[in-house]
């Protein structure tokens, strides 16, 4: 479901015309590689040459969660002390103990209402957080039942308002590091990487996060030539040489991504009669899945341990009132959904390096411990074939976008964490044949430093490889023009905005 932002127009109108580059002369860039489960930035800045911002423990990322401690009455002036906020690691860890105080993974409903999958989803995820429509836009807000009351009950914030402090987070990280290497300044220019299939109200959203924190975003770039841009850094690309073309698969938490690039050398003309040598990143076709990730793995974990609480002894003895069941009663237990999403997520990823783990949570549910059955990995897959048709189905979607065929293909190039579960891999190898797979990029980092290389190369400042990028849009935009009224022959002006795919 796509919805109109009609009360927004101009800017709306504007935003589609500039975006998603802007050209700017600014003398220090953010890079920030928007994750569903994890932030990823990079800094470049006359004497920083592309560093990864670490967190304030020194983390290569952040995880995207903001909380809110309670805010409380002044004893000695009787006025509300507003919560502090607690950002990454430090906020998904609240989720098990104040889960309706914790604000996650917030980049799936950027320009979403409340009517939309992907909200429906989220707060099945999330029980206790409360959401609504918004007041101000359309799209949605969360009830904070920690943040003081407004004056028509609980205080709500907007997703862009929330995205915004998480933003302002990582601008203090980068700040931080530009300190420490003795080059303190302003830093309020950010490039971003999104997924290809982002439309026009999710750009928006995105673009007003950044605006509310003093953030110019420079440019959006798809997180498959942000990959296709590092990759290409690092390599030479003769002219005279048959152009490389690649797949990139980029599988994160949220979403699957295929993106058909070819890389070439390309001369070009200089100065005078001078000609040099460029590479040319272009993207030939791109096809995703919204809704597959390593989250939807974690799901069908989740859903096994629930499973298998209900059927111990202890799980059996829950009681159920009214018309309820006791499926029901534990799924929508805030703290108890929680705790197992993190449990389920810890599996994955052991499940993913050893053939069984054995699960176990404390405290689950109303101070019953709940230590599981062995899960092995073989039980793992079995619950991810029903996905397997979706795993490949990008790459049939990009090549035919593209209008190639495999035996076009050079290589598929791995990124995200999702393809680090050996069952992806191997449904990938038996597709394209295991001498096609590359693993030549940082999995988690690619698409940072790419996006951030990209924000040199628009700047003014720096001065670095040049890299010709040639994208595309999927979702097309249409405008009508009304004949003009005017004898003297003045151009009609665009009216009506036709379509947003």
């Amino acid at each position: 479901m796509r919805l109109s932002l009609s009360a927004l127009t101009p800017k709306f109108l504007l935003l589609l015309l500039s975006l998603p580059e802007l050209s700017s002369a600014a003398s220090s860039i953010l890079g920030i590689d928007l994750g569903q489960e994890y932030f990823k930035a990079a800094l470049v800045k006359p004497g920083i040459p592309l560093e990864i911002v670490l967190t304030k423990d020194s983390r290569r990322k952040e995880a995207s969660a903001i909380a809110f401690k309670p805010s409380r009455l002044s004893s000695d002036s009787g006025t509300f002390i507003y919560p502090d906020r607690i950002y990454g690691v430090d906020a998904a860890n609240l989720a098990a103990r104040f889960p309706q105080n914790v604000y996650p993974n917030l980049k799936q409903l950027l320009g979403k209402h409340t009517l939309e999958d992907a909200v429906t989803e989220y707060s099945a995820r999330y029980p206790a957080l409360e959401m609504t429509p918004s007041d101000e836009r359309p799209t949605s807000c969360f009830k904070s039942v920690a943040a003081p009351p407004g004056k028509d009950g609980n205080q709500q914030f907007t997703v862009e308002e929330l995205l915004a402090m998480e933003l302002k987070n990582i601008q203090r990280n980068a700040l931080a590091l530009a300190a420490e290497k003795g080059k303190a300044g302003v830093i309020g220019d950010v490039v971003f990487t999104i997924p290809a299939y982002f439309t026009a109200e999710e750009k928006y959203s995105l673009q007003l996060a950044a605006e509310l924190v003093g953030l110019k975003v420079m440019a959006m770039v798809s997180d498959g030539v942000a990959i296709g841009i590092n990759y290409a850094t690092g390599r030479d690309f003769n002219p005279e040489d048959k152009p490389e073309t690649h797949i990139i698969y980029d599988m994160g938490a949220g979403s699957t991504t295929a993106t058909v690039v070819r890389f070439a050398g390309k001369t070009v003309k200089d100065v005078g009669r001078f000609k040099k040598n460029i590479t040319e990143v272009a993207v030939l076709g791109v096809g995703w899945d919204e809704g597959l990730g390593g989250d939807l793995f974690n799901k069908k974990l989740s859903e096994h341990l629930l499973n298998d609480f209900l059927d111990t002894p202890k799980g059996k003895k829950i009681e159920v009132e009214g018309t309820a069941n006791a499926r029901d009663i534990v799924r929508l237990n805030g703290r108890t959904a929680a705790k197992l999403w993190r449990e389920a997520t810890k599996l994955r990823h052991i499940l993913s390096a050893n053939s069984e783990a054995h699960p176990t949570v404390e405290s689950l549910y109303e101070d019953v411990d709940y230590k599981g059955t062995k899960i092995t990995r073989q039980q793992f897959e079995g619950y991810l074939k029903e996905y397997s048709d979706r795993v490949t189905k990008p790459i049939h979607q990009a090549l035919k976008s593209a209008g190639l065929m495999l035996e076009n293909i050079d290589t598929v190039i791995f990124h995200g964490g999702g393809v680090r579960v050996p069952y992806v891999s191997k449904l990938l190898e038996e597709l394209v044949g295991e001498g096609k797979i590359s693993r030549t990029v940082n999995s988690d980092e690619a698409a940072v430093m790419g996006a951030t290389f990209r924000g040199a190369a628009l700047s003014t400042s720096f001065r670095v490889k040049e890299i010709a990028v040639h994208d595309i849009n999927p979702y097309p935009v249409a405008v009508t023009y009304k004949k003009s009224e005017s004898s003297k022959g003045i151009p009609p002006r665009p009216t009506t905005l036709l379509s947003l795919v």
